[in-house]
C-alpha cells in the first residue's frame, strides 16, 4: 500500500492508544472502590473506551504503519503514572506484544490483527486477550477485544463500528460482564449504543450494569436505570478532521521529549523515517523510504530463512500455556 494510505502512527502506537483512559483502571483499584462488581464495571468501561478512538470517522480513511520486525515503541506518562512498551515479535502473521505498568495495575496483550473482506465491508479482528492485573486486590481481568467492521470501503462515508458482544471476566472470582453493541440495521448508519450486564460467577444477572455510547460516555445502571456517569470522551482538538482524526492523546505519540532525545532506541516507531515524512506531509519522500525499508526487511528475512534462523524478540518471550484455558494468549 502507498504511504499516502497511512496515518503517521504505527500499529505499536495504535496499541498504546488503549491506555488513553487509563484513569478508569486507577479508579477501579482505588481504596474507595471496595465492591468487586464496581471494579469489574470500571475495568469493563476501560475495555469499551479503547474503541473510542474510532469515533472520529477520519481514522477509518487511513491505516497505521505496519511495523518492521523488531520495531518498538515506548511511552512513559509520568502524569498518568504508567509506562508502556511494545514490540513487533512476528511478521507472518503480524503479531505484537505490549505491556503497561503502573503502581497499582499491569496491562498485557499480544495482539494479532487480521481482516476479512465482505464486499462493501471489512471485518477487523484482534486475536490475543487483554489482561489486567490489579496489584492490591488480586483481581485478574481478561477479555478479547470486540470485533469491528469498517463500513463503506468501496463507496460512501467510511466508518468503524464494533459489533456483537464482548465479555470481560474477573478470573479471580468468576464474575463477568457481557458487553452488547446494539445493531441499528444496514441502512441506519453507525451504531453507537452499548449496554453491559454484570453477572455473578454462576452466570446469574446482577442489578448493576452500564449503558451509554462507546463514542461518548458510559454510566453505571441499577436495574436498568442510570445512576452515575463514570466515563466520557475528552474534547477533540480543533480541526481534527485535518489532522488524521487524532485525539490529543494520539497526536502526542510521535513526540520525542527533551529527556528522551538521543536516548530512545533506534527501533522506536518515532524514529521511523517514512512515518515521519508522512507526518510532515512529504509523501513522495515517504514512499521512497517506505519501499527501501520494506525491501531491506525482505532481504533480511530471506537471509534468515536460508540460514535456518528464526527471529528472536528483544523485550518479550513467548510463553506456551499462559492462558486461562491453557492456550497461547
Amino acid at each position: 500500500m502507498p504511504a499516502s494510505s497511512n496515518e503517521p502512527l504505527s500499529l505499536l502506537q495504535r496499541a498504546s492508544e488503549q491506555l488513553e483512559y487509563s484513569q478508569l483502571l486507577d479508579t477501579a483499584v482505588s481504596p474507595s472502590n471496595q465492591s468487586s462488581i464496581h471494579r469489574l464495571l470500571y475495568v469493563t468501561a476501560f475495555a469499551i473506551s479503547t474503541l473510542s478512538y474510532s469515533r472520529v470517522k477520519e481514522r477509518a480513511t487511513r491505516k497505521p504503519f505496519n511495523p518492521m520486525l523488531g520495531e518498538t515503541f515506548e511511552l512513559v506518562r509520568e502524569d498518568r503514572g504508567f509506562r508502556f512498551i511494545a514490540e513487533k515479535v512476528c511478521h507472518r502473521p503480524v503479531r505484537m506484544a505490549c505491556q503497561a505498568e503502573s503502581e497499582n495495575w499491569t496491562f498485557v496483550q499480544a495482539p494479532m490483527p487480521t481482516q476479512k473482506f465482505w464486499g462493501k465491508s471489512a471485518e477487523l479482528i484482534t486475536e490475543g486477550r487483554v489482561r489486567v492485573a490489579c496489584h492490591s486486590t488480586g483481581d485478574r481481568f481478561a477479555w478479547t477485544p470486540a470485533t469491528c467492521f469498517l463500513r463503506n470501503i468501496i463507496a460512501g462515508e467510511k466508518y468503524v463500528e464494533p459489533v456483537g458482544t464482548m465479555t470481560v471476566t474477573n478470573e479471580a472470582n468468576g464474575e463477568h460482564a457481557i458487553v452488547t453493541f446494539k445493531n441499528k440495521g444496514m441502512f441506519s448508519g453507525r451504531s453507537e449504543d452499548v449496554v453491559v450486564q454484570a453477572k455473578d460467577r454462576f452466570g446469574d444477572d446482577l442489578p448493576l450494569g452500564l449503558a451509554g455510547k462507546w463514542t461518548q460516555s458510559l454510566s453505571i445502571t441499577e436495574n436498568g436505570h442510570p445512576t452515575q456517569e463514570i466515563w466520557h470522551t475528552e474534547e477533540l482538538p480543533p480541526d481534527v478532521s485535518k489532522h488524521y482524526g487524532f485525539t490529543t492523546f494520539a497526536a502526542s505519540l510521535n513526540e520525542i521529549t527533551t529527556l528522551e532525545k538521543g536516548k530512545i532506541p533506534p527501533t522506536d516507531s518515532r524514529l521511523r523515517p517514512d512515518q515521519r515524512k508522512v507526518e510532515e506531509n512529504e509523501f513522495d519522500g515517504a514512499e521512497m523510504l517506505k519501499a527501501r525499508l520494506e525491501e531491506a526487511q525482505r532481504r533480511k528475512r530471506k537471509e534468515m530463512e536460508q540460514e535456518g534462523r528464526e527471529w528472536e524478540p528483544r523485550w518479550f518471550r513467548k510463553v506456551e500455556g499462559a492462558g486461562v484455558d491453557g492456550g497461547e494468549d
